[in-house]
């Protein structure tokens, strides 16, 4: 029997932020991994997509600066230094959050583990831990489908980011964040890749300006989009021949993998929880109040398992909380917003009320929007689609929401999201100075518009 303080169910982003914490308040704590820290996030997800789209940028950089006379050869891709060299950016930050661990005096136990009763824990090994408090940061795993079980052919994302080989043709089903990304990286490697969405366009639930930038320099990529569409089946064993309905029109597709990536669901069930009495939603999210505590008030949920949306910031968010409320203070997940941004080329980064919904929703509202054909620095970065959209509640001139599709769009929004944190109007940000040539003065033109004073536009209403 082991028995500590507080213990930790899950090393990803939530949960290894949650055991650091603890262990910065000089608390006992032991985390408890099944395969390996930093979760699918640092090892199967974020930073391995990050790395290999920054490595693949370069192949598309050469292709687009050619206008200006600089010639390179085509590129020699080594798959396995590649690959290699995209997994030595995962140890590094993995050694890491071990290197925090010894600092902070976190305990940590490769093990799978369930509950056997609301202060007990059995591990794989046999070994029982006896907890006051617990964190559970369990994550979430990809959604399959009928008739596209994963196997060798039909590949999740954490497949698609083993690269020691370039498929010549790939068909990814799901037009989401994940699939759009991976569909990046194997378009710039010289993969023919084929996306087919359900719904009417992709990345559904932005506004279709923002999509419509991203979209064009997908099929830039030469990847071929088609929405309102349904893979249904496929035969076969590489290649294969995929059946789907697009637009309504049987069609057939013959690849070399598919990508399926439709969504990912909590990893709430094998826990015990039903068995301790923690309440589960339909959806298998454990439900959680402001503090992340369960229905059980030392019991605690935290990161994919707990709510959406599942994304790792919002998720080292909520580790903290959890950490703060087991030592007994009282902290509350009462962010405003949790950006989120689509790390295509270029970048689509999102906060707040999007346009569509304040209109659907009937809010009266102003739009601040400045194009990127107009800004300098965008410009000597051959960058000429994207733009900076700010909306307002027009009485108080606060800000609502923002949406950019530029270069670096996930750094920008950061100070759109303190913007929305501070409750800083329009008037705010355009009176703020913005180094200058940086794209990050597109935000303060955008600002500007709003009350039709932006300088290198021409301000008209509408």
């Amino acid at each position: 029997m082991i028995e500590v303080e507080n213990v930790v169910i899950g090393g990803g982003p939530a949960g290894y932020v949650a055991g650091i914490r603890l262990g910065q308040l000089k608390r006992e704590v032991l985390l408890i991994e099944k395969k390996r820290l930093g979760g699918v996030c640092l090892n199967e997800g974020c930073i391995p997509t990050k790395a290999l789209l920054s490595a693949t940028e370069l192949i598309h950089s050469a292709e687009k600066f050619k206008r200006a006379g600089v010639i390179f050869q085509p590129p020699e891709i080594q798959t396995d230094k590649l690959d290699s060299w995209k997994n030595s950016v995962v140890d590094r930050l993995v050694k890491g959050v071990e290197f925090l661990f010894n600092h902070n005096n976190v305990g940590y136990v490769k093990a799978e583990a369930r509950f056997l009763d609301q202060n007990t824990l059995l591990l794989d090994s046999g070994e029982q831990v006896k907890f006051r408090n617990a964190i559970i940061a369990t994550g979430s795993h990809p959604v399959e489908i009928p008739n596209f079980e994963f196997n060798d052919i039909v590949i999740s994302s954490s497949q698609a980011l083993q690269v020691n080989e370039i498929p010549e043709r790939m068909l990814i089903i799901g037009g989401g964040v994940i699939g759009l990304e991976i569909a990046t990286i194997y378009a710039r490697l010289g993969t023919k890749v084929t996306v087919v969405e359900l719904m009417e366009q992709i990345l559904p639930g932005i506004d279709i300006d923002l999509v419509k930038v991203v979209e064009k320099n997908l099929k830039a990529l030469g990847i071929e989009i088609h929405t309102s569409s349904k893979a249904i089946s496929y035969e076969g064993s590489g290649p294969v021949k995929v059946k789907a309905l697009i637009k309504g029109e049987e069609r057939i597709f013959e690849v070399d993998k598919i990508l399926l990536s439709v969504g990912r669901k909590p990893n709430s069930a094998g826990l015990g929880l039903e068995k301790i009495g923690v309440a589960i939603d339909s959806r298998g999210f454990i439900k959680t109040s402001k503090d992340m505590r369960t229905n059980i008030p030392h019991i605690f949920g935290v990161g994919d398992v707990s709510r959406m949306p599942m994304l790792a910031h919002k998720a080292h968010r909520e580790g903290i909380v959890a950490a703060e409320n087991a030592t007994g203070e009282n902290t509350l997940f009462e962010n405003k917003v949790i950006p989120a941004v689509v790390y295509t080329s270029p970048e689509i980064a999102t906060l707040g009320i999007s346009e569509r919904e304040a209109r659907e929703q009937g809010i009266n509202i102003e739009i601040g929007r400045f194009p990127l054909a107009a800004n300098g620095r965008a410009i000597g970065m051959m960058e000429y689609d994207g733009f900076v959209k700010i909306i307002v509640e027009k009485d108080s001139d606060v800000v609502l929401g923002a949406g950019i599709v530029a270069p670096h769009a996930g750094e920008l929004i950061g100070e759109l999201a303190l913007a929305m944190e501070l409750e800083a109007t329009s008037f705010d940000i355009g009176f703020t100075i913005h180094p200058h040539p940086t794209i990050s003065e597109a935000i303060m033109e955008a600002a500007e518009f709003i009350h039709r004073k932006a300088i290198h536009i021409v301000n008209r209403k509408g």
